[in-house]
């Protein structure tokens, strides 16, 4: 078992880590985090691993196990055979079958969207990159002995018998800066028309933008750059989406349409991640906005800082809260 010298001599364990995400795209901030967490891990000298996510919800009650293990078998070579990484992350694809071997020497972090534990890992993390349940109709499937981090504490708060909640908010930031920067961005004074994203918010009433607004839901991150480097305003009906800081960063006015009951305290516990965001359409929000525009490139460098403190924190936890699982 792993550790077992180590431990013997006092030295702390450091068990593998696999993840369980999707294939790449950069189009999905919950995706692009879980794959730079795999980078972040490996370039801190970390042995990480990205493992294909299972769409256990697939599996329908009452099918047979043959049936059950068919279906998920099929869809694993696929999902193995067509899975995409990043070529600037240090991602490696887990070369094992997962779900057939002992786990003791791994931890494995399951993004929320998994349901249960497929892997049947002894030890579990799980990282919340968004409210519980939010991904599956407020369905919510955990296991016992899981260890649990918030993206953002405004996700929270959540509790599991049997389970422990970290205090510690496990925030990786990823930005492209390779788009989204002032690079050929027109002037506010020549700036037209406007922008809008749906993503996580499309449930809210779509009331807020012109009928003539650019809907950049289904554009790459050139593309979607190139606008906001042209249009006047960027409306965003998700209230927490890396797209409405790409577009403040792009000298674009970046404006989130609240969530009812949801207050700016509540929507950002941190004033900081709301530079160059209004949260809402007050004047006062879009001035405190503009204001604060100019300081979203140092909250970038910032945050790069933060991520790797976020990450040490959050690695050590996990290696004290699996100790002495053999």
């Amino acid at each position: 078992m792993v550790g077992r010298k180590e431990r013997a001599l006092g030295f702390p364990v450091k068990r593998k880590i696999l993840i369980v995400a999707p294939k790449w795209d950069e189009k999905n901030g919950g995706v692009v985090v879980l794959h730079k967490l795999c980078d972040l891990l490996n370039r801190m000298g970390r042995e990480a691993y990205l493992v294909p996510y299972i769409d256990n919800q697939l599996v329908q009650p009452g099918k047979s196990a043959s049936g059950i293990w068919k279906v998920v078998r099929s869809r694993l070579y696929r999902w193995y055979r067509e899975f995409k990484t990043n070529p600037t992350l240090l991602t490696p694809v887990f070369q094992g079958k997962p779900w057939a071997m002992d786990l003791s020497d791994y931890i494995v972090i399951y993004p929320e969207l998994v349901m249960g534990n497929p892997l049947r890992a002894q030890n579990t993390v799980r990282w919340f990159l968004h409210k519980p349940g939010f991904h599956n109709h407020g369905n919510i499937v955990l296991g016992q002995g899981e260890l649990y981090f918030f993206y953002n504490k405004a996700f929270g708060p959540f509790h599991m018998t049997g389970s422990t909640t970290s205090d510690h908010e496990l925030r990786i930031i990823h930005y492209p800066l390779e788009h989204y920067n002032l690079q050929g961005a027109l002037p506010e004074p020549d700036r037209q028309g406007t922008a809008y994203c749906l993503r996580k918010g499309d449930k809210k009433p779509r009331i807020h933008h012109p009928e003539d607004a650019i809907l950049i839901d289904p554009l790459n991150h050139a593309d979607t750059a190139a606008v906001f480097k042209k249009v006047k305003r960027f409306i965003s009906y998700d209230s927490i989406t890396a797209y409405s800081f790409f577009a403040a960063l792009c000298g674009c006015e970046s404006v989130v349409v609240p969530d009812e009951g949801v207050s700016f305290e509540d929507w950002q516990s941190n004033p900081a991640d709301a530079h160059g965001i209004a949260y809402g359409f007050s004047d006062s929000e879009i001035q405190r906005a503009k204001n604060t525009a100019h300081l979203c490139i140092e909250r970038v460098f910032e945050m790069d800082k933060q991520n790797n403190i976020n990450l040490q924190a959050a690695v050590a936890q996990m290696d004290d809260f699996f100790a002495g699982r053999d």
